[in-house]
């Protein structure tokens, strides 16, 4: 059975503008993450003929990046319990601004590959630590919404990195765009080691933690064992995969390539999604989290709609219709702002003090679903590359409603047990 939510800070006084400031710091690092993440699929068209490459090995880039940022999110979240967000989220800008420097100043697939993984071991670090952060500076029963409040922060860097960063690249070149990127990343690396505060000064950490810092296979074990956990995974891998799969890569070359629209379009077609990912978010953080009933079936409802997207574009004939495209891409963001929804979820499920391992585990869920989505798209579109675009696409997409339909089936499973 899923455990009870957790009151260990109910009581606990803090500053509401100090906390608001500490979790806006991390958030706005979080923010630079999310557009460092999804630079490369804006950047798509352009990294093919810098790079001098296809598609397969452009996949390639996309999923060292995000399997580093997968196989670092269990330590992410035991770094964020053990050593404090301060330190972590700090180091992970300052890599972050090494791999833009790297991936801005290269031409070679080695170099650009080596960026791109610097940049997925900065971005591992964001998420969980501002999670860590928010469970540290505010009560339990705000948990959910900020939670949901920094996934929204993150839409915003997405904005930057759609259209924003398409002008950037069309005016100034790449050297200069991704060069820029990386000193502003800089920048906040150090107004973040200067600002956050990784818990109040008032705090009481014998109530939150046992006396002992817990071995790392204790905690493991007991966040995994949780129903919760396992059920919150299962709604991340749905949710969140699918937006990445649009987000981070596959989005530009589909609509240019299947779908027919000319460079200008695609950012403003991609912020579609961004901004329907921004709206889910704020829906979710103030109409469904800390609700657990509410959260549940809202989340296999939204997966359910996301499963029937996805086989839109995998069945519809030929190019969709402006309509059904624009209706496709919010619905895609949207579900994307709905997996912030999973945190909520691991954070009732578990103590406060494995709050940062438990996010780690459930963020697994996404971005495991996104390296398979981005190598299984890359090497199906290499294997027809003869067909026609349109065609060659949604043979393509057939993976990820596979995996889409299979996450949502194991949600419904995992489902918690009612008390």
């Amino acid at each position: 059975m899923t455990a009870p939510p957790v009151r260990e800070q109910g009581d606990r006084p803090s500053s509401s503008r100090v906390a608001w400031l500490v979790w806006g710091v991390g958030a706005l690092c979080y923010c630079a993450a999310l557009f460092h993440r999804a630079s490369l699929g804006v950047a798509a068209p352009e990294a093919l003929q810098r790079f001098e490459t296809g598609p397969a090995v452009l996949a390639l880039f996309s999923a060292l990046q995000l399997g580093v940022y997968l196989v670092l999110q269990v330590p992410s979240g035991l770094l964020a319990d053990r050593l404090g967000p301060r330190k972590v989220i700090t180091g992970g800008m300052v890599a972050m601004a090494v791999g833009s420097a790297v991936f801005a100043l290269t031409g070679s697939i080695i170099g650009g590959i080596a960026g791109r993984m610097l940049i997925g071991f900065g971005d591992a670090f964001m998420f969980t630590n501002v999670l860590r952060l928010a469970a540290h500076w505010f009560p339990p029963h705000r948990y959910g919404k900020v939670a949901a409040l920094t996934g929204l922060a993150g839409g915003l860097g997405q904005v930057v990195s759609t259209l924003p960063l398409g002008l950037a690249l069309h005016s100034v070149g790449w050297v200069p765009t991704f060069l820029g990127a990386a000193g502003l990343t800089v920048v906040l690396a150090v107004v973040a080691g200067l600002a956050i505060r990784d818990q109040p000064a008032n705090a009481r950490p014998e109530h939150e933690a046992p006396e002992s810092p817990e071995r790392v296979w204790h905690t493991l074990r007991h966040v995994v064992a949780q129903r919760g956990t396992k059920h919150s995974f299962w709604v991340h891998f749905v949710l969140m995969s699918q937006f990445l799969a649009v987000t981070t890569l596959w989005g530009g070359p589909w609509l240019t390539k299947s779908q027919g629209h000319g460079q200008a379009e695609v950012g403003s077609l991609l912020m579609l999604s961004v901004f329907g990912f921004i709206a889910g978010s704020w829906f979710a953080g103030q109409y469904i989290s800390g609700r657990p009933q509410r959260r549940d079936r809202f989340t296999l409802g939204l997966s359910s709609v996301v499963v029937l997207v996805w086989a839109v574009l995998v069945g519809w004939p030929g190019t969709l219709p402006m309509p059904v495209l624009v209706v496709a891409l919010v619905l895609v963001g949207v579900g994307g702002g709905g997996a912030m929804l999973a945190f909520d979820g691991a954070r009732m499920a578990n103590a406060a003090h494995r709050s940062g391992t438990a996010s780690g585990v459930v963020n697994m869920g996404g971005f495991s679903a996104a390296v398979l989505v981005q190598l299984l798209v890359g090497a199906v579109l290499q294997a027809v590359s003869q067909l026609p675009a349109a065609q060659a696409y949604r043979w393509a997409f057939a993976p990820v409603l596979v995996l889409m339909a299979v996450g949502a089936v194991a949600q419904w499973l995992r489902r918690p047990v009612k008390a």
